[in-house]
């Protein structure tokens, strides 16, 4: 993690910094030489603005703090910065810490949503040790933009933009930005006109399938009926660069993101080697029975994927297991190609539909394995996702995923095709 980075949105630099100082005290100051002594202070400077009014600056005395030692147990938090002590006792180890703002919500307007994580510091007795957080906008900030065309011509319009969770609705008049969670924003514009004394509407529809954190996205509603066309486009902040966004009466691909979950994976057997021993579960959290032909499995930083070519029926609330070999458990419900490799050290997982050419279609689910607060360097032990997380979000979140501790039939550790443990 770069330290006093900062996040360019709408050309306004907005920096975030809670700087920590953790202060280990020398023996004749305490007692016992085994504990040290943590001083937070910080030092903020925050400007947050849309592309047309100042919004609310970001209050840090008001972020959530949370200290965890390096298996991510939490060892001390803070509900409000501002309640902080002066000097919080910390035994010597490793550690990290992490902040957010306490309003994570799943769609409002004016909300942005900030988090950052510390680099891992040592606290170690009469010694002083410093690091330092840097909370950057993680929720995906969106505002709609209505062509002169669209002004003049319709009588009314509005545009909701929707994730799974919520969504918001960008009226005639709102010039506020809209503040998503992760996962697939949908966007539905209508338009509505006279004709003959009778209203007639138009409707416009398209997808963001993988919007990123931390970036703004603008949405461009143009539409006439002079010239007899409707399109929505995107523009994305930093990058300049503008995305069409394909247009259709309905979701063509009939899947919500986050109706199937990746709860398990199995990337460093040691009872078979990784060519005959990995696997990946997969749960149906859908209220209905699915179908995963033709979907994709797909590993993000390389594109490497396999397509599913042949029916696997999946009911509501069940699992399934996709397997390099036949042999890989007791259960295996489907054999994928042996070249699809899972790598020791991490990796974003995606479960798509197959799109144009098998990595631009759908997004159902992502989770990067890598990223920080998952467990690492497991051997002979599958990575599971914590019993009852369901919500997309949290499942792609390390600190909901712990190594598993039952045996299956190879000797390995793991409960492929059943239910997960509840991690610590």
């Amino acid at each position: 993690m770069k330290k006093h980075s900062s996040l360019l949105i709408s050309g306004m630099v907005i920096p975030v910094l809670f700087f920590i100082l953790f202060v280990s005290c020398s023996k004749k100051e305490h007692e016992s030489d085994k504990t040290g002594y943590l001083n937070l202070s910080m030092g903020i400077s925050v400007e947050v603005f849309d592309v047309y009014n100042d919004l609310k600056a970001a209050e840090p005395d008001e972020f959530v703090v949370i200290i965890y030692d390096l298996t991510g147990t939490e060892v001390i938090s803070f509900a409000r910065a501002a309640d902080m002590p002066d000097a919080i006792e910390l035994s010597e180890g490793s550690y990290y810490a992490v902040a957010y703002s306490d309003n994570n919500l799943p769609a409002a307007f004016e909300n942005p949503y900030y988090y950052g994580e510390s680099e891992e510091f040592v606290i170690t007795a009469g010694e002083t040790t410093s690091a330092s957080i840097t909370c950057v906008l993680s929720n995906i900030m969106v505002t709609v933009i209505y062509a002169q065309s669209v002004i003049d011509d319709f009588d009314s319009y509005e545009t909701e933009v929707s994730n799974t969770e919520g969504s918001l609705v960008f009226g005639m008049s709102e010039t506020r930005a809209g503040y998503f969670d992760q996962g697939p924003l949908n966007i539905e514009a209508t338009l509505t006109y006279m004709s003959s004394g009778t209203p007639e509407t138009i409707t416009l529809t398209g997808c963001v399938a993988s919007p990123v954190a931390g970036r703004h996205y603008e949405i461009h509603i143009e539409a006439s009926l002079a010239d007899g066309y409707g399109n929505i486009l995107l523009d994305v902040d930093e990058t300049y660069d503008t995305e069409v966004v394909v247009i259709s009466d309905a979701d063509p691909s009939g899947w919500s993101f986050g109706d199937l979950l990746i709860t398990e994976i199995m990337y460093n057997p040691t009872a078979l080697t990784d060519a005959e021993g990995e696997w990946l579960e997969v749960y149906n959290n859908s209220d209905e029975t699915v179908n995963l032909i033709d979907l994709v499995i797909r590993r993000g930083s390389t594109n490497a994927l396999h397509s599913i070519v042949s029916d696997l029926i999946l009911a509501s609330g069940e699992y399934a297991v996709l397997a390099r070999t036949a042999t890989a458990t007791d259960n295996v419900d489907y054999v994928y190609v042996s070249s699809f490799t899972l790598p020791n050290t991490g990796e974003d997982l995606i479960l798509n539909t197959y799109g144009t050419d098998g990595t631009d279609g759908f997004v159902v689910f992502s989770v990067d394995y890598g990223a920080d607060n998952f467990p690492t360097d497991l051997s002979g032990n599958s990575l599971q996702l914590s019993l009852g997380i369901t919500n997309a979000s949290e499942a792609s979140l390390g600190i909901n995923w712990c190594e598993s501790t039952q045996a299956y039939n190879t000797g390995d550790l793991g409960t492929p095709g059943a239910a997960n443990d509840i991690c610590p």
